[in-house]
């Protein structure tokens, strides 16, 4: 165990060594106590360097007589609490995000007026706009979406490069989201051909 009056001296004085001293110290006990708290371990690694990049840059004010294990230890727990918080707010987000996509594809389904457009129809609006998809595109995206083949195969058997064959996939996508704008919702909830 490291001598604590001696040891913030030194890191006081700005003593590097000092640091990678107290650092091998207790990195991996500090890390150990924030995997307690975070499940994922980046994030549980970045609540321990933060507490060791505040340990050096607050080292002037440390006082010798508190223990450095402490110190380390009471920031890496305020940043995991902090890091705890903050995924509690995203996953509030994106939870709200999925509720609100669930409710408006719900709200598509029930304005959706049977008699005028069947499946069927749907169907055939669909082929008929790949249909006009300039040629190349027309190809990569069947070859993508019918034959479920990855865009490296789709280069190799079209005999095109890796970037081509996704520009083709991109602007095949963005030419169909456009011209099937009126059913994108209801077609977007029933298939992943347009995803």
């Amino acid at each position: 165990m490291l001598d604590n009056v001696e040891i913030i001296s030194k890191l006081k004085s700005g003593n590097k060594k000092t640091f990678q001293l107290i650092y091998k110290e207790y990195y991996e006990v500090i890390l150990y106590i924030c995997l307690q708290y975070l499940t994922n371990r980046e994030d549980a690694k970045e609540a321990v360097q933060d507490a060791f990049v505040k340990l050096w840059t607050n080292r002037s004010i440390i006082n010798e007589n508190k223990s450095l294990y402490n110190f380390l230890y009471t920031i890496a727990k305020n940043n995991c609490l902090s890091s705890i918080k903050k995924n509690e707010v995203i996953l509030k987000k994106q939870e709200n995000i999925k509720w609100m996509e669930m409710q408006s594809n719900y709200e598509a389904l029930h304005r959706l007026d049977y008699e005028s457009l069947e499946f069927k129809e749907l169907q055939e609006k669909i082929e008929e706009a790949i249909e006009r998809l300039p040629e190349q595109c027309r190809k990569v995206f069947k070859l993508s979406r019918f034959s479920q083949l990855k865009n490296k195969e789709i280069a190799e058997q079209l005999n095109l490069n890796l970037k081509t064959v996704e520009a083709h996939m991109t602007k095949s996508l963005r030419l169909l989201k456009q011209e099937l704008k009126p059913y994108l919702s209801i077609i977007l909830l029933i298939s992943d051909i347009l995803r």
